[in-house]
């Protein structure tokens, strides 16, 4: 090809790149299906194939990738940077299905009768539009959990019908009252001009669907697709993601049908299983060799996941010989057990001279965490819980990232009722009911109608003298820093964090935060949590520019806790879901027994039992050099003590391969590689008689 990069090309190094590896990176057009077991470098190919396809003339902002979270987004953007220059990188549109959908509907949410700038709802705002629905529609909260009905809509979201179609749930007794609610909620968020995080997905398929325009728009844009973690697709991501190719067809997807986990999610895993069927004409590259564990931890993976029939057929091999046998340990109760696993962590590190951040325990529940957070403690050993109250879920953050996004947007329903007596300005639940029914009488938004009230405050009954000039500073508050915050994004002049600062500052929030509780550590605590914010968005606006759209979109979409977490030497205690794409040199898979693993709720199911075989071949392949599969002979549970029987995924690895003990006659590491050493030393002296 005349448009050939060559020294673009060159710089991929395509020889370094094992055999299937570059049979994918090399594939250039229509659909391509990449089966990459665990740690069989599928990233590596992803970016090499976007080098790849930029190496012969396919222009850079016509590649879209799409991976299932920021930081795997984040990872991708860098190593590509990395191959192929900031240059070429900075055009590709990597991201997540979420923030394409939001950069979507950014730009055309208009053409579904929605203003721009919209607002995205979280959690909280989420439940506390469903009280509201409730309330509207005369259900009781205490009889009908708001939880469940917003579990069930989400649901359906994802599987792009109503809640009364979901056939999984048909059965379900609060399936009803969803199907009830469903109306009233989407009405009440369009209503507020507002998105919740499904429709960041549902919204752009419907675009697509009703505006041919506008999809045509976006599948020009976008001539060749990439998805990773494709077996984590639903159904509605499915539909967005083919409205997008099916002109064109150049798709390629990365996944692997056995890490397919996320079922509670709504994740569907025919979706990998059938691409073949829906995609005619697809290449099928597997990717076998891993580059992460020991050979013996990888036969083991093979032989438990060999045991679903719904699959497609695979078998990871390494080219590191050996490895340790895995530790099968019964342990006789849940403390002894506990115990064991960090009185082990301790004498490992000692004999392999590593750090704590180099072991992790996995465990089915959360509840299960904490008998080996006491034993950590006890031993004085430094962890980290995955998955315990995100920062940005703490209440003081969460309130000063409100005034933020009213700042941002003055429409922002949602979030000037949350800041509106916050720091208390006398407006309590009554009040906020005569402005709302103000506001919707008069057909005004809620900034509009406290507009209108600070003016005139005899609207209303109820608004004194004081309340209205509170009322008063509160608006002409958020009018000065709109203005601010618009100018900065607009001009580049100005600084974003100092502006944050500055507005903590006029509303006296430190003082805010220490009337809200009388002890002193917990509101020094709090005042330390909005300052962590402040300093990330110095951090976000080196790394990112000043746009505080930027910054609040990325807080929704990436809902992490700080990177700094990862650098921090520490044990990592989580879910088998929270694990998915780690790896640990040593790895302590906890409570490998009937009831927990598989789960006592999936035991009945043939589906549920190949999903939670699957979080076990997830859980084996996340260790690299050493893993431990422990147990509990009897374990206490509500005040009786009960026998335990192994998991039956125990059964399902080869027994050679295994090192089974009993708790109390453990051997340290150390003392097991003395043994091994031992045995070869006394062969080498029969073998060369010295």
């Amino acid at each position: 090809m005349s448009n050939v990069d060559e020294a673009l090309l060159k710089k991929l190094n395509l020889p370094m790149l094992n055999p299937q590896q570059r049979e994918a990176t090399c594939h250039m057009d229509g659909p391509l299906l990449i089966l990459a077991g665990a740690g069989s470098g599928k990233t590596r190919v992803i970016t090499h194939r976007i080098g790849y396809l930029i190496s012969q003339g396919v222009k850079p902002r016509h590649i879209l990738a799409v991976s299932f979270t920021n930081k795997a987004a984040t990872e991708m953007v860098e190593r590509v940077a990395h191959l192929i220059g900031k240059d070429y990188a900075k055009d590709v549109y990597l991201s997540t299905f979420h923030s394409l959908g939001n950069d979507i509907l950014r730009q055309d949410i208009d053409a579904l009768g929605y203003k721009k700038p919209f607002t995205i709802l979280d959690d909280a705002d989420q439940r506390e539009i469903i009280k509201e629905v409730f309330k509207e529609i005369g259900l009781d909260p205490k009889v009908i959990d708001p939880k469940a009905v917003l579990a069930i809509i989400s649901r359906a979201k994802m599987a792009f019908c109503e809640p009364a179609e979901l056939r999984e749930f048909r059965f379900n007794p609060d399936t009803p009252f969803a199907q009830r609610v469903f109306k009233y909620y989407q009405q009440m968020l369009k209503g507020r001009n507002a998105v919740d995080f499904d429709d960041l997905i549902c919204l752009p398929v419907t675009l697509f669907t009703e505006h041919e325009e506008i999809r045509k728009k976006y599948a020009k844009r976008f001539k060749y697709v990439m998805i990773d973690e494709y077996q984590d697709t639903n159904h509605t991501q499915l539909m967005f993601l083919h409205e997008i190719i099916k002109d064109h067809m150049n798709l390629c997807v990365v996944g692997d049908d056995d890490q397919s986990i996320y079922g509670f999610r709504g994740a569907v895993a025919d979706n990998i299983l059938g691409f073949e069927d829906a995609y005619e004409g697809t290449r099928l590259i597997k990717l076998e060799q891993n580059y992460r564990s020991t050979n013996v931890i990888l036969n083991a993976a093979n032989s438990v996941i060999a045991n679903n029939t719904q699959r497609k057929a695979k078998s990871l091999w390494s080219s590191k010989d050996g490895g340790d046998k895995i530790r099968w340990i019964v342990c006789a109760s849940e403390r002894d057990e506990a115990e064991f696993v960090a009185a082990e962590i301790e004498r490992v590190r000692l004999d392999l001279n590593i750090g704590y951040e180099q072991f992790t325990i996995l465990y089915r529940s959360n509840s299960q965490a904490r008998l080996f957070e006491e034993a950590l403690r006890q031993w004085r050993i430094p962890y980290e819980v995955i998955g315990g109250q995100e920062f940005y879920d703490r209440k003081e953050v969460k309130d000063f990232v409100a005034y933020l996004k009213v700042c941002y947007n003055l429409n922002d329903e949602n979030n000037i009722r949350r800041i509106v007596n916050l720091p208390p300005r006398g407006i309590g639940p009554v009040l906020m009911g005569r402005i709302s029914d103000f506001a919707l009488l008069n057909d005004l938004s809620f900034h509009e109608a406290l507009k209108m009230i600070a003016e005139r405050p005899d609207c209303i009954e109820g608004i004194g003298h004081k309340v209205a000039t509170k009322l008063n500073d509160f608006i002409e508050l958020l009018d000065v820093y709109h203005k601010k915050f618009s100018t900065i994004e607009k001009t580049g002049q100005g600084s974003l964090p100092e502006a944050a600062r500055e507005l903590m500052h006029r509303l006296d929030f430190e003082n805010y935060l220490r009337s809200q509780d009388n002890n002193n550590k917990i509101a020094r605590r709090r005042i330390d949590n909005v300052e962590g914010l402040l300093s990330d968005i110095s951090s976000f606006c080196e790394r990112h520019g000043g746009s505080l759209d930027k910054y609040l979109t990325r807080l929704m979409l990436d809902r992490s806790s700080n990177d700094d977490d990862e650098e921090r030497a520490s044990v990592r205690l989580m879910t088998f879901h929270s694990s998915k794409g780690l790896e640990f040199p040593v790895v302590f898979m906890v409570g490998m027994e009937e009831g927990y693993l598989p789960h006592e709720n999936s035991k009945d199911s043939l589906k549920d039992l190949a999903e939670e075989r699957r979080l076990a071949y997830v859980g084996i392949t996340r260790a690299k050099e050493y893993l431990y599969l422990t147990m509990a002979s009897q374990r206490s549970r509500y005040g009786k003590e009960e026998v335990r029987e192994p998991s039956r995924f125990m059964d399902e690895i080869p027994q050679d391969l295994l090192a089974k003990e009993r708790g109390e006659d453990t051997k340290s590491l150390g003392s097991h590689q003395e043994d091994r050493n031992s045995k070869y030393l006394e062969l080498a002296k029969k073998m060369f008689d010295f």
